[in-house]
């Protein structure tokens, strides 16, 4: 009896202590601020070292089979998707939080995510021969993805891969979880506030793509601008973002495999 009635003592004890820290989570802005570095600085400092490292662009399954992505950077966006998903569960948040509440219609979402996809499409090359006007931008450097040339099982692993990894983690993680935790940070709800977490997420978001160059940076970095703000322009609906993130990843694979 005197263990059991320990046992609840301590379970009366823990849940204030996980509702006070989960208060923290929400209010206090140095925690905030903690807690976006905890979720990124694993990945992040994993795709300094496999840069640094070298020869860590891809994960060989056997048979011929590439991943694009090595060991060190998987290991860190496995970290980083572990930790978001304990913070969030510490500060009470649910999917809807993120944008991912469910659709009232899928046609109607999958009609919106066309509309991202052709509006990335248009604006994307019009935004990088604006800047080209003011400094020149290099050629992203893509050779890490070679390996997809005229191979069309690597193809479709890879494409299959960056739904998940590209289309579904990434849109979580950078819009809609960064963007509404740098609001959080700012600690009001205005348009500016949405506006800066905006460009801050972007830049966030292109410092994650070094391997491909400054040239690179730049164009994630127009690419996440995008991206966040379709993410404002649709009322913060993570769907149709997902779909295009997916729909333009595709497209450049299949680029690839043709050797474009």
């Amino acid at each position: 009896m005197n263990t059991n009635l320990s046992d609840r003592t301590k379970m009366k004890d823990s849940k204030p202590f996980q509702e006070k820290f989960g208060e923290l989570l929400r209010t206090n802005k140095l925690a905030i601020l903690l807690e976006i570095a905890v979720v990124f600085v694993p990945l992040y400092i994993l795709l300094v070292i496999s840069n640094r490292l070298g020869g860590d662009d891809f994960l060989p399954l056997g048979g011929g089979l590439v991943l694009a992505g090595g060991p060190l950077v998987n290991l860190g966006l496995v970290l980083t998707i572990a930790i978001f998903w304990v913070v969030s569960r510490l500060r009470g948040s649910t999917w809807s939080d993120f944008g991912l509440a469910r659709p009232k219609g899928w046609g109607r979402t999958i009609l919106m995510g066309i509309g991202v996809t052709v509006g990335i499409i248009v604006s994307f090359p019009l935004l990088i021969s604006l800047i080209q006007l003011v400094f020149p931008v290099a050629q992203q450097d893509l050779s890490r993805f070679d390996f997809l040339r005229g191979n069309l099982p690597n193809l479709i692993l890879n494409v299959v891969a960056a739904w998940f990894t590209a289309g579904f983690l990434e849109e979580l993680l950078w819009r809609g979880y960064l963007m509404n935790r740098l609001v959080d940070l700012q600690g009001k709800n205005t348009k500016l506030a949405w506006v800066i977490a905006l460009v801050g997420s972007a830049i966030i978001f292109g410092l994650g793509h070094t391997y491909q160059g400054l040239g690179g940076v730049i164009r994630i970095i127009v690419a996440g601008l995008l991206f966040g703000a379709a993410f404002l322009t649709i009322r913060r609906n993570l769907w149709p973002l997902i779909f295009a993130h997916a729909v333009l990843d595709t497209i450049s694979f299949v680029q690839h495999y043709f050797g474009g």
